[in-house]
């Protein structure tokens, strides 16, 4: 407990102290037995090797005498006899030197009386050779000396040799015995020492062990915690209630872990709640609208979907400001929401859009009483800032059948019936039905249609002239769009709107007018010629660019010759930006022709403030010129306007004499009518201009 509260680098210290303090014990301890091995060692060359020693001296001392007195013998004089006499003396004195030095070393019994046997052998021997052979050297035969010296001395001698022999052998069995012992002694101090280091291991282990665990399971248990915490998971936290530095860590990272919990928790409420309104949003209802559908696979529990969009919102943030916009959308959250049974769910999913799920209704009419409950609370005014508001919204109604839809097909299936409400005068809700499903997989393959349409190049460019009456010369042309679909025409009344809603358009535009480039560039044709413009192109950064390199491309074609069309319903949203793409446009050397003039909104101002060069009238007010007076002036009216401002100006559908000559009585205008041509196919029109 106390190593595990202790600092890390406390631990790492304690550590290798304790190894440093272990090593150095076993190494005090080496150099101890060191010692007395040198100890023992010394005491077994004293004992041993200086005994062998002196043994072996007196050996060759005694050989030594033993040969001096052999010459004795053959001395020829008393000089050479004492000069063997005086080296017999000196080995004498050696001999007796190395006895006493023998006899100071540790001897058994067993020796010192073997000691004594070889001094008393020696000294009989001496006494011989001083009482009987010295006195009669020189005097008497040799044979007579070495018979003595033969029968009485050697024998003493060999005895003095014996003893020393056994001596030897005493020595030699003592240095056995003493090399067993010694050996034991390694043996057994061998085995203390790899005792020693196999508790030195033991516990270097211990303490490494230690260290490591206090490492490892703090690092173990950050990276478990970690480890949730990257799946999302902020349920634990790191149990490290140590002292150390994995302790001020497990501290720090908890308390981010319970910032994160906090941050995440809010985060999930972003993500799935409305900031304005604090009801569920797209995400989350989407997501119920999954687990209702898990729940009731296979079950005779119903559901419904409601789609709800506020009427007339956007005339409430233009008129009233957009603060104002989201307290109604606040207030109206409330009110729709007392309405709805415990279960069921309401969420925002944006804007203006309101969607609530019902669960488990045994009818549609459960759905419509809540509806019906919700229109009605609305019908009373609704007061911000000194402001009173009257509103409503248009609601459509998915009911769940046996069919098995998805998700997306459900929340589309109630949008369709909401947008089918709005269509019907709106404050009211609308059921969706087969027919709607029916006009769905219409429009669903008419888009599939287009996009094939689109890559398989089906689409067609024709032209229809336009008359210059007086002459009756080609004017102009407008450049029209047809879509052959195996073989059979289909008129633009039935996909141009399709094409407008998906934003194909875009790239259908720009490949017609790639296509009056080639043309005009190919014919040399110098007439007017109108392209037909979306109000989508102009909120398209590409479509300046594109021109560009169109004419950079078609370098002979005339950009005044080319007149793009819009209508009036272009005016209707962002002025500022239409009115400044036009006149980019117009910079590039492109002129503008007011499209279906007398059917939109009609303003004169539009003509005036806008860089307008031809109005086309359209044929639905041509039609009644004839049978209609107040047309008839109005009528006039435009013509005599459209001379003062000098535009030119188009009369469309023309289609017989009468409007002929009704449409050219005194006024200066261009025809465009089946009077004159229907439209054509591009080889077709080449061909008249030739």
């Amino acid at each position: 407990m106390i190593f595990s509260n202790m600092r890390l680098h406390k631990r790492l210290y304690l550590t290798l102290g304790i190894l440093i303090a272990l090593i150095f014990l076993v190494g005090e301890w080496s150099l101890w037995q060191s010692a007395q091995i040198n100890k023992r060692v010394n005491n077994i060359y004293t004992q041993e090797v200086i005994p062998l020693e002196s043994i072996s001296h007196l050996k060759g001392a005694l050989y030594r005498i033993r040969d001096r007195t052999l010459r004795l013998i053959d001395a020829k004089d008393r000089e050479e006899i004492e000069h063997h006499k005086k080296i017999i003396n000196e080995q004498l004195t050696r001999i007796n030197s190395e006895v006493d030095k023998y006899d100071n070393t540790r001897l058994s019994k067993e020796e010192k009386t073997e000691l004594q046997d070889f001094r008393i052998n020696l000294q009989q021997y001496l006494k011989i050779i001083e009482q009987k052979v010295y006195p009669k050297l020189l005097s008497e035969s040799e044979t007579n000396l070495e018979t003595t010296l033969y029968k009485n001395a050697i024998h003493e001698f060999r005895e003095a040799r014996e003893a020393l022999n056994r001596l030897s052998e005493y020595q030699i069995n003592r240095a056995k015995l003493r090399y067993e012992h010694s050996q034991n002694i390694f043996q057994t101090q061998t085995i203390i020492v790899q005792f020693i280091i196999l508790i030195l291991i033991v516990v270097s282990l211990y303490f490494a062990r230690n260290l490591m665990q206090s490492i490892i399971k703090p690092i173990n248990e950050i990276n478990s915690v970690l480890k949730k915490i990257s799946h999302k998971d902020f349920s634990s936290n790191i149990q490290i209630s140590s002292k150390d530095e994995f302790g001020e860590i497990s501290q720090m990272l908890n308390k981010n872990i319970k910032l994160l919990q906090s941050t995440f928790k809010e985060l999930a409420h972003l993500v799935n709640y409305d900031h304005l309104t604090s009801l569920p949003n797209r995400k989350m209802f989407q997501e119920e609208i999954d687990k209702c559908l898990k729940r009731c696979d296979g079950t005779p529990e119903k559901f419904a979907v409601m789609f709800i969009d506020v009427d007339n919102f956007k005339q409430v943030n233009d008129v009233y400001g957009h603060t104002v916009g989201d307290q109604l959308l606040e207030i109206l959250a409330k009110r729709m929401q007392v309405h709805i049974r415990k279960n069921d769910i309401i969420a925002r999913l944006g804007g203006d859009e309101f969607a609530i799920l019902i669960h488990n209704i045994k009818n549609q009419t459960v759905a419509g009483n809540i509806a019906n409950k919700i229109l009605d609370s609305l019908q009373k005014p609704i007061y911000i800032d000194g402001h009173s508001i009257f509103t409503s919204v248009s609601i459509g109604i998915y009911t769940s059948n046996s069919e098995h839809l998805s998700r997306e097909e459900i929340l589309s299936y109630a949008d369709v019936a909401m947008y089918a409400a709005k269509n019907s005068g709106k404050a009211q809700y609308v059921f969706f039905n087969k027919h709607m499903h029916q006009k769905i997989e219409g429009e669903t393959r008419l888009e599939n249609d287009l996009r094939e349409a689109l890559e398989h190049k089906e689409f067609e460019l024709y032209f229809q002239p336009i008359v210059e009456p007086k002459q009756e010369t080609i004017y102009g042309i407008e450049t029209l769009l047809r879509w052959r679909k195996n073989g059979k025409m289909i008129t633009p009344d039935k996909f141009i709107a399709k094409l407008e809603s998906n934003g194909m358009i875009l790239e259908v535009t720009y490949w017609m007018i790639e296509e009056v480039f080639k043309m005009l560039q190919s014919t040399k044709y110098k007439g007017v010629v109108s392209i037909n413009l979306s109000i989508l192109q102009f909120f398209d950064e590409k479509l300046l660019p594109y021109l560009r390199e169109m004419l950079n491309k078609y370098k002979e074609v005339i950009p005044h010759n080319i007149h793009f069309e819009i209508t009036e319903s272009a005016f209707a949203k962002n002025n500022d930006l239409v009115y400044s793409m036009m006149e980019l446009i117009k910079k590039e050397g492109f002129l503008f022709s007011l499209d279906d003039f007398g059917t939109g909104y009609s303003s004169l101002s539009y003509i005036k403030d806008y860089p307008i060069h031809t109005i086309k009238i359209d044929k639905k007010f041509v039609d009644n010129l004839l049978d209609d007076s107040q047309a008839d002036a109005l009528f006039e009216g435009i013509i005599f306007l459209a001379n003062k401002l000098n535009l030119t100006i188009v009369v469309e559908g023309v289609e017989d004499l009468p409007t002929l000559q009704f449409v050219t009585k005194n006024n200066n205008v261009k025809i465009q009518g089946y009077y004159f041509y229907q439209p054509m196919p591009k080889n077709e029109f080449e061909a008249l201009l030739t």
